[in-house]
């Protein structure tokens, strides 16, 4: 399937105040007309047959704080991709309208959310500093009750919120979400690894023990073992339009150099493989010290821009032994069912 996904920054602006993010926070904001040439493109690129289906993922920022300047954008989108396009929303979820709910409920089985929460109790802080985790918690609930099945929950691993990730685990499996806990890369060694390997076993034991499908359901650091997943797709299938719409090839790059501009880029795809500015999508190749690595093949060398050798020194093991005991689990509970 010739696919391609790109990360739309409606805005700049955010509620929150997350320690890791990456974004440049201000006032700035994508344009009626600048939606408006998204859609022309891409519409475009599935009419000739250029591509057989696109997903949107409109982020930021944060993209609930600009509801009503894409909701005609996606609608339009929806509305003409047919079965070839998918809308997800990168959220943090601190904001849920009746207005929203409305509209997600019309186009429930075409709209998916990746929604930030760190920790059961402490998540990601709110810009006087308090946890957004209750609300958080309470508007996925809202989203299930209106027939929202599509819903992946990402977990930072960070010091201030780790500590009861187990019970966000529970939390998870009690209501069947996908679940992605991961290692950040740019604050790598903020927590000893034995205690994150510890922690994290006693999560998948948790998510075991409950009958959560972590085959299917659950990732460790972008890794997915019933996937064929090969590594980040950045530069390929996924590419990024800044709020100018600039185009870029991840999203963690939207303050450096763009490689066009969605006004003036005609091929897009062709443009993803001629960049020579970064090392990334087609311009990658896996660093040496992968190739035998016990797990290269799921894992495809992590995040290819910021994943360096003084961050695979901490994160590699870690994702090994987590990895190794995810597929135990797996088969331990596939082996009890077989004997049942």
């Amino acid at each position: 399937m010739k696919y391609m996904s790109p990360w739309i920054f409606t805005t700049n602006q955010c509620n929150l105040r997350c320690p890791y993010c990456y974004v440049k926070w201000n006032d700035k904001k994508m344009s009626r007309q600048t939606y408006d040439k998204i859609n022309s493109r891409f519409l475009h690129m599935l009419d000739t047959g250029e591509l057989d289906f696109v997903v949107y993922r409109l982020a930021g920022g944060e993209p609930t704080l600009v509801f009503h300047d894409w909701k005609e954008f996606v609608q339009e989108f929806l509305n003409k991709c047919g079965s070839k396009g998918f809308v997800s929303i990168i959220t943090n979820l601190t904001i849920l309208t009746d207005e929203m709910l409305e509209f997600f409920t019309k186009y429930k089985d075409k709209i998916g959310f990746g929604i930030s929460l760190d920790g059961y109790s402490y998540s990601k802080p709110f810009i006087n500093g308090k946890s957004s985790a209750e609300i958080v918690k309470a508007n996925v609930d809202k989203l299930l009750k209106i027939g929202i099945n599509n819903i992946d929950i990402s977990t930072v691993v960070d010091e201030k919120s780790f500590g009861d990730v187990d019970v966000l685990a529970e939390w998870v499996a009690k209501r069947n979400l996908g679940w992605g806990v991961y290692l950040d890369h740019f604050f790598c060694g903020e927590i000893d690894s034995k205690i994150i390997l510890d922690k994290m076993q006693e999560v998948i034991d948790v998510l075991s023990n409950s009958g959560y499908d972590i085959y299917h359901r659950f990732k460790f650091n972008n890794i997915k073992i019933d996937s064929n997943y090969d590594g980040c797709t950045a530069g390929e299938k996924l590419i990024t339009i800044d709020v100018d719409g600039n185009v870029f090839p991840c999203q963690t790059l939207v303050n450096d150099d763009p490689i066009c501009n969605i006004y003036t880029c005609d091929n897009i795809v062709q443009a993803m493989k001629d960049q020579k500015a970064y090392k990334i999508g087609y311009n990658y190749t896996l660093p040496e010290k992968c190739k035998d690595c016990s797990i290269a093949d799921i894992c495809g060398g992590g995040c290819k821009m910021h994943n360096k050798e003084i961050n695979k020194n901490f994160t590699c093991d870690i994702m090994k032994a987590v990895i190794l005991y995810m597929i135990k689990k797996i088969l331990y509970h596939k082996g009890g069912q077989n004997n049942a």
